[in-house]
């Protein structure tokens, strides 16, 4: 449990020189966000500013400071996923915290990864108030298109149930399947028509796949010939 405080303190716990173009370019890189969750990673990105990396805040707190900046709703649930995501994915860390006088406070939220060397892009300035001092800040980049409504403003429950199940057979096959890959057999089982268990069809597809890729590498024998097709017709040969 890690002691919770301003920003200035907080830095103490930071892993890395902390800048924001790097983190954001780096969340791109492993993860196709949906516009709610880019909006999310633009807030974090300046909350964890000031403390080098690190950001103290309660998930109720985020959700007003989002609202506030963005005129758009988001749920106390999204939240949760949202910092439950980047954490599976690698992208910060996150740790109970007291305060001072032994207190339970907000989570302390510790950038785990960013890029080392981003792309050339124009510099712009961009607010540095952190969150403990409930501060509504967020980069630039989102303020022209502040009013741009989301494609997935309303989800019901079977789109958020999927999502989850997305985000978990992303983590799990990771290790064997890249980004890029991963999206195309998605995309090729969303239009699909018929499928009763999306976690079932999902996984078991992409279990296929990693077996091609053993199989390709030399370390299992091929054996059936239509999946060999399956995963041509996916990387385009």
């Amino acid at each position: 449990m890690l002691l919770n405080g301003k920003a200035e303190e907080l830095n103490k716990y930071s892993k890395l020189k902390y800048e924001a173009d790097k983190f954001i370019q780096k969340v791109k890189e492993v993860w196709e966000y949906s516009d709610l969750q880019i909006r999310c990673i633009y807030l974090v990105s300046d909350l964890a500013k000031k403390g080098n990396g690190v950001f103290s805040i309660a998930y109720s707190t985020f959700q007003n400071m989002f609202e506030q900046r963005f005129k758009m709703k988001i749920s106390l649930s999204s939240v949760r996923r949202f910092f439950s995501l980047m954490s599976k994915l690698g992208l910060m860390s996150i740790h109970k915290a007291k305060r001072k006088n032994e207190q339970q406070s907000a989570n302390i939220y510790i950038i785990e990864q960013q890029c080392e060397e981003p792309k050339q892009i124009e510099n712009k300035e961009h607010p540095t108030e952190q969150a403990s001092e409930h501060q509504n800040s967020v980069s630039k980049e989102t303020q022209n298109d502040k009013h741009k409504p989301l494609s997935k403003d309303i989800v019901n429950k079977k789109d958020v149930k999927h999502e989850e199940i997305i985000h978990n057979a992303y983590i799990k096959f990771k290790k064997h399947i890249n980004k890029n890959l991963f999206f195309k057999v998605l995309t090729e089982i969303k239009n699909k028509k018929g499928i009763s268990n999306f976690k079932a069809y999902l996984e078991a597809t992409l279990s296929k796949v990693t077996n091609h890729i053993q199989c390709n590498n030399g370390s299992k024998v091929f054996k059936h010939r239509g999946l060999s097709d399956f995963y041509d017709v996916l990387m385009g040969q």
